[in-house]
């Protein structure tokens, strides 16, 4: 029998140049290079791209983090088949910050990403600016705090505040000398409204341009007149037969409603029981941020066989914000 030689088939696909030499075509070829020319606020990214025979673009992705967040513009590598070095100046950074970078390139056949590298730029870092609470707030007016780590330069800071987060208005500038550890900073404001909210935070700088924002805060100044709440409370049991004579007492401070709840639901409530003139116990409830209120008292005499209407009266003693209200309860002990 006559044997039938195998066909073996070989496919190879090529591209023919103008000069008539033939290559294959990938993706391109990328080599994330190092970053030079740093300063302050600006860097000369490097880097290498082999087009590999196709028409490619290039790009530097950057950022404080693997994330990056920011890329230069698009720009040709051409389409040879060599590898060609590539720089792209980067500015607008923060000085004394860590910034990660890699190339990426782009043709017909695919995308290729370069390898993750960092440099520091030069300088020191912004300043750490820290909103504080509010103190010694008052009708007109309210002291700010903070603190600031000037990260090793002299820094200015100034609080914006303003009636929404949007801010508005500024205090005057103060200055934190060069160092290494946080300073507490404080500054009063004046000829402030009287029940309103106010937003606020502090800002620090390094220069006239490197700023650091605080986080938003807000107080809420007093008013020129209290509003009196609504104290509703209810005490149970109705009687109580058996001593010792336990009774609870659950109540609410509702109205006064434009008074934030942070400043309206303070205080405390004082609960005593009266039989006739005579005081026989005395409870003192703080008020929760909810404003409610609830606590128990115990009773074991009550001076007398037969079972005593007892009155019980509530005083809330108010506090900057709202102003004092009394109610009075009664129950049945014996």
């Amino acid at each position: 029998m006559r044997r039938v030689p195998r066909l073996v088939v070989v496919s190879i696909v090529l591209v023919l140049g103008a000069t008539g030499v033939a290559w294959a075509v990938s993706s391109p070829t990328v080599v994330t290079g190092k970053a030079t020319s740093i300063t302050n606020t600006s860097a000369v990214l490097t880097g290498t791209v082999n087009p590999n025979g196709r028409t490619t673009n290039y790009a530097f992705a950057y950022g404080p983090t693997t994330a990056y967040g920011a890329a230069t513009a698009p720009h040709s590598a051409g389409s040879g088949v060599k590898g060609v070095s590539v720089t792209r100046t980067i500015a607008g950074l923060t000085p004394g910050t860590v910034y990660h970078y890699r190339i990426s390139a782009l043709n017909g056949s695919g995308s290729t990403v370069g390898v993750d590298r960092s440099f520091t730029t030069t300088g020191h870092p912004p300043a750490e600016a820290v909103t504080g609470g509010p103190s010694a707030v008052g009708k007109t007016v309210a002291t700010l705090t903070g603190t600031i780590d000037p990260e090793g330069a002299a820094t200015t800071w100034v609080i914006q505040y303003g009636l929404a987060a949007t801010y508005g208005f500024e205090t005057f500038a103060g200055t934190v000398p060069a160092g290494a550890v946080p300073v507490p900073v404080a500054t009063q404001l004046v000829g402030l409204a009287p029940a309103t909210l106010f937003h606020y935070r502090l800002v620090a700088f390094h220069g006239g341009s490197v700023a650091s924002y605080g986080s938003d805060a807000t107080f809420f100044t007093e008013p020129a007149k209290r509003p009196v709440p609504r104290l509703r409370a209810r005490t149970s049991p109705g009687t109580a037969r058996r001593s010792p004579y336990t009774f609870t007492t659950r109540g609410t401070l509702g109205g006064a409603g434009s008074i934030p709840a942070a400043q309206r639901c303070t205080g405390n409530v004082g609960i005593r029981y009266y039989n006739g003139r005579r005081q026989l116990a005395f409870v003192v409830a703080p008020v929760a941020p909810n404003c409610t209120f609830s606590i128990s008292a115990g009773l074991t005499r009550l001076h007398g066989s037969k079972p005593a209407a007892l009155n019980v009266r509530l005083d809330f003693r108010g506090n900057n914000y709202i102003a004092p209200a009394t109610r009075t309860d009664h129950v049945v002990a014996g």
